[in-house]
């Protein structure tokens, strides 16, 4: 048992908690790990709230205490600027300043000024405001008066204390919002960037308001990339990552990129009758020496083999035997020395001119054999195109989770060698890889670009202990974004409910190993050490309510969820795991698809609808195929994407590669597999609908209940001392009392419509309890149920995008965004999640079903089949 072995947990960059996709793993492993373990994040707002939960967690483990260490200075500064006009300009964070937002919240924590713009800063104020006591104290001539030398901790105290008097000025309003514009304006005109330690000369630059920036595209055109990179070089703030969400605009990036310098390198030596008189010329030359080398190489070894005919001779000779050795060993050590065999020159044209390459010279000079070596296995092994490989020769890489191994590999060890000083990257260098660079580069529009990526992407810039500062460069961003990014202040951890089915049923599943192998005394750790660990999933989640009863919820939710579990048949009334328990553990990830592929199976629909459509086959259309078949219905419960109902189905202008008829909508079910899904997701309601009121009885309706969130504004929720507004014997009272509409689950104000506790669907239920619990539409494992509630057997399902279909259709990745709407990144990652699920289908199906089964045969042949358009894409 592995888990017994573990000594200590080093959880790198665990401010993952709060993210939707992939926060449940990461709260599940810090409640259930066994010993002692290290947390480390540089983005985390307000720590002690993670930190309190780590420590309830561990005393309910019966562990050691959890200690807390904060460090809040970078090792190195960031200083920003943006790409504009073809060149950069400095971007002074006061300058994304909105001044309504700072004078009501202030400014974030984590917004740090580099020297220079400190002094910067001052300067600029005291322009605007003339003579004032509070200001004038902050002259760093005043400040840093009698100190031989100005350490780090001296100018963070000397930010602290300007960036409160800046507060105290716009509180006093000494400055003004007029002011305010004309320090933001102000901010922009600065020197170029100088990387000496000597004051940079003042050069006056253009005009122009840096907050009219807008969003644009030149970052796709090869001249800018290479202004940027040859501006870079120039500057020596290599190596660089270029970050951009879009693995289709960075595979464009980097092509574009090789292309302008292999063109450039062209124009230089072909360019023109002189450039190649004179590449000719040179050529000639090179050619001549190669000719010259070689005959002397000829030469050498026509006396090599004469010398080993004389060596031969001389230890035949018996006469001089001592001396024909000596001289047979003389000669093999003369030839030993002579010159390898030369190798045909290459025209220079076609050699990789220094000029156009972002290499290192020096890596290339220390580690040649290693990089060629990498470079090599990229080609082979990484199946890299031409274009690729070109790129790596020329110092230009990129990183993206769609690359093969190989590849991957060779660009994180080029890069870290020094030989790579370009890489275009989306977010898989943002953490978790020992990549650090001397710039990032920001280019292209995503959601994805958070305050919080932003900031772990840009921490890669600034090698510690090589760089004193680290460059962010902001390439065709609007400047509404980059406000966004700088300004924005650290999100603080938040987790989600994860209690859920599949996890109960886990948690039961190892139980029951647990004690099979406690029987057998084969366990490696004592079972109550294995209960202490599970306690804290059940017990204390990560989650944080101010309203609800957390504790109270997560009991009657486990007592709940056992029913749903007891009535799905996947355990006994003993809390033993049976039939289909381990398939569904198995697909664990894909709940709540787990759940109703175990009832398709169960209920015999699935092999009964493989059954009728295997007789509809027909070779020449591979729309019959079983695979396609299998996976138009797996695509209702396995990755599904909603589809709004008002899509409108687009008419298609190719003749090739068509998809399936209703593209984008997957076609209907079948009315049994339909009203299997419908009753699924009725019986799984009405079990949640009975857990809402079960908890929300534990506590009657209080003034939490009718305050309104916002305004804090509270109404009367029950009589006062005057009592009822009926004399005691009035007929009409007792008939308005009967009347009202009863509720104890359904919050006071969505009572006010006339309703009780009988909700419409999983929506309402979320929307509109009481905030004695805290739900979560995620954490109702329901399958396409309709927003206007659960209906009867006979209703609809939500409409579903038909993406797996279409793919398995055509088999072509690049039309899923122009048919489906969805992007290249989404698109690989979908279809690579989706192959692996098949897989894990495929094996957990080989453990109780018979050989030739129909649903284990077409989910493997699917399965099969998938990896190989996944692969092709």
């Amino acid at each position: 048992d592995w888990v017994a072995r573990l000594r200590y947990v080093v959880f790198d960059e665990v401010h993952c908690i709060g993210e939707q996709e992939g926060g449940v793993q990461w709260e599940h492993c810090m409640q259930l790990i066994p010993c002692p373990f290290i947390a480390l994040s540089a983005t985390v707002a307000d720590p002690s709230v993670f930190h309190n939960w780590l420590g309830r967690v561990n005393e309910k483990k019966e562990l050691a205490k959890v200690s807390i260490i904060e460090h809040r200075e970078r090792w190195n500064d960031l200083y920003k600027y943006v790409w504009h006009k073809g060149e950069l300009r400095p971007l002074h964070p006061f300058c994304c300043l909105v001044e309504s937002s700072v004078r009501r919240n202030g400014m974030s924590s984590d917004l740090t000024l580099v020297p220079r713009e400190m002094v910067q800063l001052y300067q600029e104020v005291k322009k605007i405001i003339g003579p004032n006591k509070l200001w004038d104290r902050l002259s760093p001539k005043e400040f840093f008066a009698g100190m031989s030398f100005v350490t780090k901790i001296d100018s963070r105290n000397y930010e602290k204390q300007l960036k409160e008097s800046f507060l105290e000025l716009l509180k006093s309003n000494t400055l003004q919002t007029e002011g305010f514009s004309q320090l933001t304006l102000s901010l922009q005109q600065f020197p170029d960037l100088d990387l000496s330690f000597s004051p940079p000369p003042r050069v006056e630059a253009e005009a122009s308001d840096l907050r009219n920036l807008t969003k644009e595209t030149s970052y796709l055109q090869a001249a800018t990339l290479f202004n940027l990179c040859k501006d870079l070089d120039k500057k020596d703030i290599m190596p660089a990552i270029v970050f951009n969400f879009s693995r289709k605009e960075i595979e464009r990036m980097l092509k574009k990129l090789v292309e302008e310098l292999e063109k450039r390198q062209e124009t230089k030596y072909m360019g023109s009758e002189d450039a190649r008189y004179e590449t000719k010329r040179i050529n000639e030359r090179r050619k001549a020496q190669y000719e010259e080398k070689k005959k002397q190489y000829q030469q050498a070894q026509k006396m090599k083999a004469s010398s080993k005919q004389e060596a031969k001779a001389a230890r035949n000779d018996e006469d001089n035997e001592g001396r024909g050795a000596a001289k047979a060993e003389a000669v093999d050590i003369t030839q030993d020395m002579m010159m390898a065999e030369p190798k045909e020159p290459k025209d220079i044209q076609d050699e990789i001119d220094p000029e156009f390459s972002f290499h290192s010279a020096k890596a290339l000079g220390v580690w040649q054999e290693d990089i060629e070596d990498q470079i090599e296995d990229a080609r082979k092994k990484g199946r890299a195109e031409a274009w690729m490989i070109e790129g790596l020769r020329r110092g230009i890489g990129m990183h993206h989770e769609g690359l093969k191994k190989p590849y991957k590999d060779a660009v994180e060890i080029l890069f870290r060698r020094g030989y790579l000083r370009v890489v275009f990257a989306t977010g898989t260098l943002a953490l978790g890889i020992n990549m650090p660079c001397r710039s990032t580069i920001f280019c292209g529009d995503s959601l994805e670009l958070t305050g919080l990526m932003y900031r772990q992407m840009s921490g890669r810039a600034g090698r510690r202990g090589f760089d004193l500062l680290g460059q962010v460069i902001f390439l065709d961003k609007p400047f509404v974004k980059i406000q966004r990014l700088i300004t924005s202040d650290l999100s603080s951890l938040a987790g989600e409910f994860t209690l859920s089915p599949t996890i109960l049923l886990r948690a039961l599943n190892e139980w029951e190993t647990v004690q099979a192998l406690e029987e057998d005394s084969a366990l490696g750790r004592p079972s109550k050490d294995i209960a202490r660990c599970l306690a804290p999933v059940f017990a204390l989640p990560f989650f944080q309510s101010k309203t609800a009863e957390l504790d109270t919820q997560v009991a009657y939710h486990t007592r709940f969820t056992m029913e749903f579990l007891y009535k799905e048949g996947l355990i006994e009334r003993d809390g033993t795991t049976r039939n289909l328990a381990n398939l569904c553990t198995h697909l664990f990830e894909a709940e709540p698809a787990n759940l109703i592929f175990c009832r398709l199976l169960s209920t015999g629909l699935l092999h009964d609808y493989l059954a009728q459509e295997a007789k509809k086959v027909q070779k020449g259309d591979r729309r019959t195929h079983l695979t396609v078949k299998l996976a138009a219905l797996l695509g209702w419960i396995f990755f599904r994407r909603r589809l709004p109902p008002s899509v409108p189905k687009e008419r298609l202008h190719r003749k090739k590669h068509l998809p399936s008829e209703g593209c984008p909508k997957l076609p209907p079910l079948t009315p049994r597999i339909r009203k299997e899904i419908q009753r699924y997701n009725l019986q799984l309601f009405e079990i949640f609908q009975q857990f809402a009121y079960a908890v929300a009885v534990t506590r009657k309706i209080g003034e939490t209940d009718v305050t309104l969130p916002n305004s804090q504004r509270s109404f009367r929720h029950k009589l006062d001392e005057r009592g009822q507004p009926f004399d005691a014997n009035a007929s009409f009272g007792p008939e308005l009392l009967d009347q009202l509409v009863k509720y104890k689950a359904r919050s006071p104000f969505s009572a006010l419509a006339g309703v009780g506790d009988q909700f419409r669907s999983p929506i309402d239920l979320c929307k509109n309890c009481r905030n004695v619990l805290h739900l979560d539409l995620n954490a109702i494992p329901t399958v396409a149920c309709p927003p206007q509630g659960v209906g009867d057997e006979s209703a609809d399902l939500e409409e579903t995008n038909s993406w797996i279909l279409d793919f398995m259709i055509h088999g072509q990745r690049k039309y899923l965004w122009e048919d489906n709407g969805i992007n290249a990144t989404r698109a690989w990652k979908m279809t690579d999640e989706f192959v692996q699920t098949l897989k894990k289908a495929e094996k957990a199906l080989k453990a109780f079903a018979a050989d030739g089964d129909i649903v284990l045969t077409t989910t493997a042949a699917l399965a099969k089949e998938m990896e190989a358009y996944h692969k092709k894409g």
